[in-house]
């Protein structure tokens, strides 16, 4: 008997015993294993990419497309380090890739990766569909930060940017897209003036009930602004902890 002469019951069950990367390999054969593939690899919802991983391939293009090709319309939370040094062409692609793909994502984390002004503007449109958003440790300035939250309406409920020490706080003058925001990490900003942030909590942050501004060198001249005009924000955030998948 012919393996594809099986019902796809029996197919489904044979396919379970085939690691993350065979079923790539496999996706490709054709049109029904690729069906029977993507049923697999879609149970997976929170998906981490490892950097080192993918670097080590010839074929890296190729790979990352069946990654997110498979993955992405169905992948609610991603995240990926990649350090500050990787290759600019793979930064990219993994930066249009998730953009491309992954259409119903509302968890993103990218941390220690270098994020430019470009590919800042390719994620703007997960920005319709995210709840909680962590660019720690990116090197965002004020104007590339605030072009990216202006650029779209928010869902976001959590926003973590820790570690930017670049940013001082202007792009707090013109974000006004913060109607459910809830929690902001700004920790260790060690540049931000919270001053900035009055206004924004004034006007447009007005559900923001938690922020992290450990290590801001204007903490203690301005301390009392998180509890002005009868806010109740409390100091510390307690951001959402996730498992994921990680493809060995």
């Amino acid at each position: 008997m012919e393996l594809l002469a099986l019902d796809e019951d029996s197919l489904m069950e044979i396919f379970s015993y085939f690691c993350f990367n065979e079923l790539l390999v496999l996706s490709s054969v054709c049109k029904r294993f690729l069906h029977l593939c993507q049923r697999h690899l879609r149970k997976i919802r929170n998906f981490e990419l490892d950097y080192r991983s993918v670097a080590g391939r010839e074929n890296y293009p190729e790979y990352l497309r069946n990654v997110f090709t498979s993955l992405g319309p169905t992948l609610e939370a991603f995240r990926f380090s990649g350090g500050y040094i990787m290759d600019e062409t793979l930064k990219q692609l993994i930066v249009d890739s998730v953009a491309a793909h992954c259409t119903n994502l509302r968890h993103l984390t990218i941390n220690y990766t270098i994020l430019n002004e470009q590919q800042l503007r390719s994620l703007a449109v997960l920005l319709e569909t995210l709840v909680h958003l962590d660019l720690g440790r990116c090197d965002l300035t004020d104007e590339s930060l605030g072009e990216f939250l202006q650029s779209r309406p928010l869902k976001l409920h959590t926003l973590a940017i820790p570690g930017n020490t670049n940013l001082l706080g202007a792009f707090f003058k013109n974000w006004t897209t913060a109607y459910d925001l809830e929690q902001l990490d700004l920790s260790y900003c060690f540049s931000l003036n919270v001053q900035e942030m009055d206004e924004f909590l004034k006007h447009h942050a007005k559900r923001l009930r938690a922020v992290d501004v450990t290590g801001s060198l204007w903490l203690q001249r301005n301390k009392d602004i998180f509890g002005k005009d009868g806010r109740t924000i409390t100091m510390g955030t307690n951001l959402p902890v996730l498992e994921y998948y990680k493809a060995g």
